[in-house]
């Protein structure tokens, strides 16, 4: 899949981690369009972003990644969904639940692992 210019969300509670993360992508081409913190935070900068693809990091503050991930699953048009974490549990049944494409390690967190899960979603 090529997108011109992919368009992101990133949701994380640590700052640093946005930051690192915003200039690597950044870096390859991806648009970071807004950043949130926390889960309350996630869904109200979701409903004004027009993002092809929000990484939402699981364990936020407030409401969880996967809260957040249910509730973009009722609003039909909304952004692909790609669940990141540092911890090295395996999320895949949250996936299978379908609230989300796939999920992809912080460390390992870059433009073609997007588009790989981007590429099995369609």
């Amino acid at each position: 899949m090529s997108f011109v210019t992919l368009t992101v969300v990133l949701v994380d509670d640590d700052a640093r981690y946005r930051r690192v993360a915003r200039l690597a992508l950044e870096s390859e081409g991806v648009s970071v369009v807004a950043e949130a913190g926390d889960g309350c935070e996630a869904v109200r900068v979701l409903e004004d972003s027009r993002a092809d693809v929000v990484l939402l990091d699981i364990g936020l503050p407030g409401m969880s990644g996967s809260e957040v991930a249910r509730r973009l699953r009722g609003v039909g048009g909304g952004p692909v969904v790609i669940l990141i974490s540092s911890r090295g549990a395996d999320y895949g049944h949250r996936v299978a639940e379908g609230i989300a494409a796939g999920f992809i390690a912080k460390d390992v967190l870059c433009l073609a692992a997007i588009e790989r899960l981007l590429v099995d979603a369609m």
